[in-house]
């Protein structure tokens, strides 16, 4: 970690990408899983001027405010207590969940260590979100499933008090994300069960025969202790021709609209998004996302240069609604094999993407994360033939009349955040290295100006603060 960081302002061109039509193949999976190793190769920055202006400022912008070294060194998914006092960091496969004391960012401290691995000696704890009341927090729980095990999982309810858990849910096998309503009534589980190969970790859509789901948790008057579950079916038979693998639906990560009557959940080896009324409960409706089509860099070759033509499927992970509701914006990371169907279009858009709850595009950031990071010498060029900068996760947060929209670059290692005041024209405010390593779950800290990312490969959290 490096106590010097650039705070850059920016200003994006507002371009609408257009999509293309992709057929689904039968093709195993190839899931590049290798985070980004240090290239040695001497990088020479050569980056348009074209759709970015270069200004650092002093007066504005984010800044990193803290760090905090995990004991554990895991750190995965993030949420905070409503008074802002207290986070609880997933701890995948280690099968704990970590309460972490962060009311004075100059002594951070671990104050508890919940287990779950009474519920498996397999577990793996792939989510966790605090309930609005505060007293309770919810993991999603995996319990060693793949191709020949389909063991179901669970959603655990955690008394952040007491450090323990006193409720489980059954749910479908492999939950991947949790998201719950702003008024606690209702949550929303993605089933993913990915039926990987055990030995080589890759799925051969051809033989899989357990579609994912979406699992609905009911809480009445909010009570955790009392909830029921509805699994809800995806149907991608006749979502269109861009959807990949229709036959298989993997729920990646979701989130819940502020009035709370709808969900849209990634499905992101599908390359579609899913929207769900939470008061029927059923899927209203799928898109396909088709591609994106921008410069890019594709070449492992130490020259950084966006002059490439890239055509991929956005294939997104991470998804927020806008403030308003009317739009959800994506992180379109890439999952499937770089040439997954041998056609010429790349997997992961390496880019951030809104599109109205129809499935039109409204905003398309198209290179402007890769050229953002190479303005700090940042942009990973070993990482060109894949997925660039690659843009894992995404959430907003309410900065006094701004909205501010936190985009964490696993593979550029930066947060970029942009002003989503007006939803369709987001203006990316400054670029932050986070202050560990390959950053996957970004928050909003409840009740305080900070964001929060959890820097996986190093097992760090990172602070980020509005410079006064």
């Amino acid at each position: 970690m490096t106590n010097k960081y650039w705070i850059l302002s920016l200003t994006a061109a507002y371009i609408i990408a257009s999509t293309a039509t992709l057929a689904p193949a039968a093709h195993a999976h190839s899931d590049d899983t290798k985070l980004h190793q240090e290239s040695s190769a001497q990088v020479v920055p050569q980056v348009e001027e074209d759709d970015i202006q270069l200004e650092v400022h002093r007066k504005s912008g984010f800044q990193l405010a803290a760090t905090f070294a995990m004991p554990s060194k895991t750190a995965e998914i993030i949420s905070s207590t409503p008074d802002g006092n207290f986070l609880l960091v997933s701890e995948a496969n280690l099968g704990t969940v970590s309460i972490v004391s962060i009311e004075n960012l100059k002594n951070i401290h671990v104050v508890k260590q919940v287990s779950l691995k009474s519920l498996s000696d397999k577990a793996e704890v792939t989510s966790v979100a605090v309930l609005p009341n505060g007293k309770y927090a919810l993991a999603a729980v995996r319990k060693g499933d793949d191709l020949l095990n389909p063991n179901k999982g669970a959603v655990a309810v955690i008394d952040i008090a007491a450090g323990t858990v006193v409720k489980t849910y059954e749910v479908g096998i492999g939950p991947d994300a949790v998201a719950i309503s702003k008024d606690g009534l209702t949550v929303v589980v993605s089933i993913e069960d990915e039926e990987a190969d055990p030995v080589t970790n890759e799925i051969d859509f051809s033989r899989v025969k357990r579609p994912g789901s979406v699992a609905i948790l009911s809480f009445p008057n909010g009570d955790a202790l009392n909830g029921t579950v509805t699994d809800v079916a995806i149907d991608l038979t006749n979502a269109g021709p861009t959807v990949t693998y229709p036959k298989d639906p993997q729920p990646e990560y979701a989130d819940i609209s502020p009035d709370g009557k709808l969900a849209a959940v990634t499905l992101q080896e599908n390359n579609a998004i899913a929207i769900i009324d939470l008061q029927a409960k059923t899927v209203q409706k799928v898109f396909g996302l088709g591609t994106t089509k921008h410069k890019a860099d594709l070449k492992n070759d130490g020259v950084v240069s966006f002059v490439d033509d890239l055509t991929a499927r956005p294939e997104p992970d991470g998804i927020v609604f806008s403030p308003d509701g009317k739009y959800v914006f994506t992180a379109n990371e890439g999952d499937l094999g770089k040439d997954e169907f041998k056609d010429g279009v790349k997997s992961g858009g390496r880019n951030v993407m809104a599109w109205d709850l129809n499935g039109n595009v409204v905003y398309d950031s198209l290179a402007l994360v890769d050229r953002a990071n190479a303005k700090l010498g940042l942009y990973p060029d070993d990482r060109s033939p894949n997925r660039g900068s690659e843009v894992e996760n995404l959430t907003v947060g309410e900065f006094g009349d701004k909205q501010i929209l936190a985009v964490a670059s696993e593979r550029g290692n930066t947060v970029l955040f942009f002003d989503i005041t007006r939803p369709t024209k987001p203006k990316l405010l400054s670029v932050v290295p986070a202050g560990g390593k390959a950053p996957e779950g970004i928050h909003k800290v409840n009740k305080r100006s900070l964001f929060v990312s959890a820097d996986e490969k190093s097992g760090t959290l990172s602070f980020y603060s509005l410079k006064d």
